[in-house]
């Protein structure tokens, strides 16, 4: 195994999530959370790119703190979740530097593929990287994940990890990783780790390659976009703050 991984692994149980301080179920799930603060600490990880907003930002903020340029860009088209996250963070009296952005969701083409994607300034994570970790826990199920990798690998570091929530779910999460197998090839190691919360897919970037987006699937692929553009419109409005 990734001695990464491994040293996360055997040190996870030994990480504090706090049943006063995580929120529930719509949180990522306690032990994920340990896990992940397991594993930035093992990887040295201190610039963080994070897709959805939550008590995780917290969980990896703590780990980077003590840290010279640490760094955590968390996005998510949510802005009642962005602001429980932010409100976490600065009632926490953790340190780390932690930018909090809120990113509506719109169609965009990858090569043959419509997907979701965050609507973001072109350019902007590239600037801000490279980063050493990216935690993919949004958007979810029809509203699909798969954009966000390809919109992050140009801004992760080589050698870097990306880490995928939910990863069991064979026709959402692992359709993504296999989507980006086919587009990265031997650019990327993916491990599934199945028996860590809903699952969690650790993507090693081993090198940097330019992604082969596949026509194979596309057609599905758009059904779905359109499907989630769909629920969105329909979704009720966020409470206010």
């Amino acid at each position: 195994m990734n001695p990464y991984i491994a040293a996360a692994v055997a040190e996870m149980d030994k990480v504090s999530v706090s049943n006063l301080e995580h929120p529930g179920s719509w949180a990522l799930d306690p032990c994920s959370c340990r896990f992940l603060a397991a594993f930035v600490r093992a990887t040295g990880a201190k610039r963080i790119l994070e897709f959805g907003s939550g008590f995780s930002t917290l969980m990896m903020a703590r780990e980077i703190a003590a840290q010279e340029g640490n760094y955590i860009l968390s996005i998510d088209n949510s802005a009642q979740y962005s602001a429980m996250a932010r409100e976490a963070y600065e009632t926490s009296g953790c340190q780390a530097r932690v930018e909090f952005r809120v990113a509506p969701l719109r169609p965009r083409f990858y090569g043959p593929r419509l997907l979701l994607s965050y609507s973001l300034p072109k350019g902007l994570l590239e600037a801000l990287g490279p980063f050493d970790l990216v935690l993919i826990d949004a958007p979810q199920s029809d509203f699909a994940r798969e954009s966000v990798f390809y919109d992050a690998f140009p801004a992760l570091a080589r050698g870097g990890y990306a880490v995928l929530d939910d990863a069991n779910r064979e026709f959402a999460e692992q359709a993504c990783v296999g989507a980006w197998k086919k587009a990265y090839g031997g650019a990327i190691d993916p491990v599934l780790l199945e028996g860590i919360g809903n699952g969690l897919d650790v993507i090693e970037k081993v090198s940097d390659e330019r992604p082969r987006y596949q026509l194979r699937g596309a057609l599905c692929s758009a059904f779905r976009t359109a499907r989630g553009l769909g629920r969105l419109a329909l979704a009720p409005k966020e409470r206010p703050f």
